[in-house]
């Protein structure tokens, strides 16, 4: 198995992400080249997926009826002419491997072509009880209905996610994070506000972090809790066994307190409330 990338090859992908957007302003003294790509790959015998591809903004979608890994999107380039640009888009390809019970889908970039050529990914569609894991530089991240567990690792951008019952792993170095889960949760965020929705009947664990930002808990149960919450603005808790406006920290058992809220906004306020439709 492929370790993480390391800091240094990420900042360079977020350097090269700046140097595509600027070649992208000098258009008009050159041409544009597209090629779209769909693949499919076999996910016999596959019980976890990792998804490492440079910046790019990543949608998943889990289908029961799918066997296999469906994606599609485009390869954009800039050249001098048009038979250049069309050419440094084709040079990109998906490399897909097979570890045991493990797979991972990635690019091979010729080194000619890397500062050149962008990938848009437009859609990722497995089986839902899969294992997945999602790495990239910049771009938005969305998964929903995919129940195993979930990991994402981004530099920056955006977070929704819809499933993850066997629980969901969340860093993104700035962006803000919606979840709405049945499993156990832990979110890191540097600079965004986090959302996250309990949808497990008895409520499940949430472990959140914003180092500058809000945060906002909707409890699904408020019966055995154990509430530890650390913000530098307010604190608020509506629920039918806790109420409180209070700030810095706020602590507090309830029931056996076997679910564990951990919430920490190192720059912004808290807010848990129960679901008020139950």
């Amino acid at each position: 198995m492929r370790t993480r990338r390391p800091a240094q090859a990420r900042t360079q992908a977020l350097l090269r992400t700046i140097l595509a957007a600027s070649l992208g302003l000098a258009c008009a003294l050159g041409y544009r080249g597209v090629t779209s790509v769909e693949a499919e790959f076999s996910l016999d015998e596959i019980d976890a997926i990792r998804i490492d591809l440079p910046d790019t903004p990543i949608s998943v979608l889990g289908d029961p009826l799918a066997t296999s890994l469906e994606v599609e999107g485009a390869w954009y380039s800039v050249g001098g002419s048009a038979s250049v640009a069309a050419n440094n888009t084709t040079a990109p390809q998906f490399f897909f491997a097979r570890e045991g019970r493990f797979a991972e889908l990635s690019a091979v970039i010729p080194v000619a072509s890397a500062d050149l050529v962008d990938l848009e990914l437009g859609g990722v569609t497995l089986p839902p009880d899969l294992d997945l894991e999602l790495w990239t530089g910049v771009g938005d991240i969305e998964v929903a209905q995919v129940e195993g567990n979930i990991s994402v690792d981004i530099e920056a951008g955006r977070v929704t996610i819809f499933g993850g019952a066997k629980g969901i792993a969340v860093r993104t170095g700035a962006g803000d994070v919606e979840i709405e889960t049945t499993g156990n949760t832990s979110v890191t965020t540097g600079r965004g506000d986090v959302r996250i929705s309990q949808l497990g009947a008895g409520g499940n664990e949430l472990v959140i972090t914003t180092h500058y930002g809000s945060i906002e808990a909707t409890l699904r149960s408020d019966a055995n809790l154990s509430l530890d919450l650390r913000a530098s603005g307010d604190i608020r808790v509506q629920t039918r066994t806790v109420s409180t406006v209070s700030q810095g920290s706020f602590v507090r058992q309830v029931g056996n307190g076997n679910v564990r809220i951990q919430l920490d906004a190192r720059g912004g306020d808290i807010r848990v409330r129960l679901d008020e439709t139950l």
